[in-house]
Parts: structure tokens; sequence; C-alpha cells
């Protein structure tokens, strides 16, 4: 997420010094914005819920060529959409306006990025509904479908703004609250996965590892990981119990 965010802060804003030389937008729009920042962030979240899938729901090994296939396709869209971007006319793409001081994308540019983010978004909608009724011990349904949710509304919210203020790059209001959107999705997916399981592991971990243990054993998991349960403690009725 850290390209991510010097992607978007390095498009939409002006450092000094940073961005007045040729190719900047491009490292900065492209490749920090777009490839290892967004697409990135697509990819994680598709992967992580396959390997779910096929680890709960089709109860299937995980083997290299799992994670080969994952990298192939990954390396075969950065050179097919990235590489491409790259060699093509800067009128194409994305460059740098003196007078503006500020990245100017082209058509071509902005509507495969789009193009490139709504097909992640809908890849991530799918494979969340079809990990849907995985084990409970590993379940994210809900937290899934609500960073699917707020990703869509800053997803449509740019793509609006981006077509209907044609001078987007211009108005530094739009060039804040594109930022702000992308920022607060990127963070709260973050929070939405790990907060309860980090707020338990700090606050009640004995408590929160022997249901989660508990859990896996109901879903047939303890054995074929060989994870030996901890001994059963009476709980303590006066503390706040962890939830997963």
């Amino acid at each position: 997420m850290v390209f991510w965010y010097l992607g978007t802060i390095g498009t939409n804003f002006n450092l000094k010094g940073h961005l007045d030389f040729s190719g900047s937008c491009l490292l900065f729009s492209l490749w920090f914005r777009i490839v290892f920042g967004i697409f990135m962030f697509i990819c994680v979240h598709v992967f992580r819920l396959y390997i779910y899938i096929r680890i709960f729901k089709q109860v299937r090994k995980v083997t290299y060529r799992q994670y080969l296939v994952g990298a192939i396709v990954f390396v075969a869209v950065v050179t097919g959409y990235g590489v491409t971007l790259s060699v093509l006319r800067r009128q194409l793409t994305v460059r740098f306006v003196p007078l503006l001081g500020t990245c100017v994308y082209g058509t071509v540019f902005a509507e495969l990025s789009f193009a490139l983010v709504w097909v992640g978004w809908a890849l991530i909608l799918v494979v969340t509904f079809i990990a849907r009724d995985i084990n409970t011990s590993f379940k994210e349904y809900r937290e899934m479908l609500l960073i699917v949710l707020l990703s869509s509304i800053s997803i449509s919210y740019e793509t609006v703004v981006h077509h209907v203020v044609r001078e987007y790059t211009v108005h530094q209001w739009s060039r804040v609250s594109s930022t702000l959107f992308e920022f607060l999705t990127s963070q709260s997916s973050l929070f939405i996965l790990l907060g309860v399981p980090v707020y338990n592991c700090m606050f009640h971990r004995d408590e929160f590892r022997r249901k989660f243990f508990e859990k896996m054993k109901a879903d047939g998991m303890a054995s074929r990981y060989q994870l030996t349960l901890p001994p059963t403690t009476e709980p303590n009725t006066t503390s706040q119990q962890p939830t997963l």
C-alpha cells in the first residue's frame, strides 16, 4: 500500500522537485498507483480468497503450482498493461504539465485504468461470493462484502468525477477528494480484516486461540494441520469474551 499512497499523492499533487522531470507522472500514476498499488491490492484479495476456496471448499492442497500460476498471471498483466502504456506517447497516457503543476491523463490511459479497476472489483466480488460458505474458522464473508461496498463507492466516485469533470486535474477539490477516497478505502480494508483478531490477540490471547482452534476442530481442520488444542480453562465470567 505504500506504493499506492506514493502514487496517489504524487499524481494528484505537485511535489516540487519530484514530479517536474520527464517520465515522473508515468512512474507515479502508472507504476506506483495502478500497477503496484491498486492492481496489487486486487491480486492479494483475489489470491487469498482463492486459497481459502481451494483448501476449505474444494478440500485440495495448495502447492507451489498455484503460487507459480498467480505470479505468471501478475507478470502477464503487468507486461501487457504497464509496459505497453509505458512505451506509448505521453499524450496518450499521462504527462506532467508545468503550468498546472500536476499530471494530466490521456484518454487511453484513463479508460484502460478504469477498465482494469472495475474488472478487478468484479473479480473480488465473484470470489467473495464463492467463498461465502467456507469453514467458519476462516470465514470472512461479511468483512469482504463491506470491503467490496467501500471499494465500489470509491471507484464509482472517481469514475464519475473523471468523466464528468473533464478538467479533473485543474480543480484541487477533485484531486483532494480522490486521494481521500483511495486512502480511506485501502486503509479501512486492513482494519476491517484485522481489527477484531488483532484486538483479541492483544487482550484475550489464550481464550481467542482456544476458541479459534475449537472452530478448526469442528471444521475438521485441526487434525489435518496437526494442531494441538490448548487445554480448556474455565472462562472468566467477569471479563469481556472475545468474538470471532
